[in-house]
């Protein structure tokens, strides 16, 4: 009988773990974030949104999503791409909520020896890394307006 329910136990737990909880991946985080990183720098926005937050998935649907970052596609890419720090971080979200969030910093080196470091914000969903929009571009995107230029590419 002891069987039988720990079975059940496992069971269960393992269907809750698969039902969208906030579990932490199992993907690096700075892994994660290099390829949203070279998504963006590369203009594989249809990529990139894949991989971008469900809150702001809503209100950045892929198709307007995909047309508005093309708009000011990045034109120079960085010869190099690395991560150069992981924290821990607490995040809000566009909608007004805050969440746990891994702060990933990458550095990208450009020709002439430019370099840039951006901070790519990860939050587990589902098992899952998901990247979110800094909040003046959802706020934007929220106005059902696309972003202004940034300068860099990088959201």
């Amino acid at each position: 009988m002891r069987t039988e329910a720990a079975g059940v136990a496992i069971l269960v737990a393992a269907l809750l773990a698969g039902c969208g909880g906030s579990s932490q991946p199992r993907e690096d985080p700075g892994a994660f974030a290099v390829g949203v990183v070279e998504n963006i720098v590369h203009n594989r926005y249809s990529e990139a949104w894949s991989s971008l937050h469900p809150t702001d998935q809503k209100v950045a649907p892929r198709g307007e999503y995909v047309s508005c970052e093309s708009r000011c596609p990045v034109v120079t890419q960085p010869l190099s791409v690395k991560v150069v720090g992981v924290d821990n971080e607490s995040v809000g979200l566009g909608d007004g909520s805050f969440v746990k969030s891994k702060a990933v910093n990458v550095r990208m080196t450009f020709a002439g020896g430019f370099r840039l470091t951006h901070t790519v914000h990860l939050v587990a969903v589902g098992g899952r890394w998901r990247f979110i929009l800094p909040s003046w571009r959802f706020r934007d995107y929220r106005a059902n307006r696309c972003p202004a230029v940034t300068g860099t590419g990088v959201t």
